[in-house]
């Protein structure tokens, strides 16, 4: 898997070498938060409540031009995630918190609609895969039965258990922003974007196999022109 993790930055080197840089290519600087949840399969047909985490996320995007109303966007990001699960073992009631933070490479068509309303501004659309990279995972469990209650905390990957949770994660993007110019060079930018995880995130069990991601990213950035 660390072999599949090294791979993944050199593959979105070479799509951004392939690529025809042409003279409105932008670097954008991104930052936001995440409202991230997972949803989960348990076994035995239980019933799990899902609750969504707060996080945050930075990162870098290049945009290559394609046609006059058309980009690509490249990114990559440090992205946290994960979720809470709240349900019913038998009469054991059982609570589980992940946080996931990756390392997250996307690739996305953006089309643009020009605004007549502000010099240099558009809506633009966002649709493409991601591809994750996991660099750390902590959680946070409790299980009570009645009056007694038992917790445990730290490093999914403490004691050898890395099957716990997948180390890449697979996810297909979709969201909507605006653009603005805001001085001669600069453009600043507004986006939403959601994204579903399509691949479990883990595969220890029948219960680990089951959590997906989503999440919801409120996105803000800075663009510069490149080319």
């Amino acid at each position: 898997m660390k072999r599949v993790s090294l791979f993944v930055p050199v593959m979105f080197l070479l799509v951004a070498t392939g690529s025809p840089v042409l003279a409105q290519t932008t670097l954008s600087l991104t930052g936001g938060l995440n409202r991230t949840a997972m949803t989960a399969d348990p076994p035995d047909r239980n019933v799990w409540r899902s609750e969504s985490l707060t996080r945050m996320s930075v990162g870098l995007a290049a945009t290559f031009p394609a046609s006059e109303h058309l980009g690509v966007q490249l990114g990559v990001a440090y992205a946290q995630k994960g979720g809470r699960l709240r349900g019913l073992d038998g009469d054991i009631s059982v609570t589980t918190e992940i946080a996931l933070d990756y390392f997250e490479f996307s690739l996305l068509a953006v089309p643009t609609l020009p605004l007549s309303s502000w010099e240099r501004s558009s809506v633009r659309f966002f649709f493409g895969p991601t591809l994750a990279s996991r660099i750390d995972c902590d959680f946070d469990a409790s299980a009570r039965l009645e009056t007694e209650e038992i917790a445990a905390a730290g490093s999914c990957d403490a004691g050898g258990r890395d099957e716990v949770e997948a180390a890449m994660d697979l996810g297909v993007v979709v969201g909507g922003g605006i653009a603005v110019g805001v001085t001669d060079r600069a453009d600043a930018s507004v986006d939403l974007l959601y994204t579903l995880g399509l691949i479990p995130i883990g595969g220890a069990d029948s219960y680990w196999s089951g959590p997906r991601q989503r999440v919801l990213t409120l996105r803000m950035g800075v663009a510069l022109p490149i080319g």
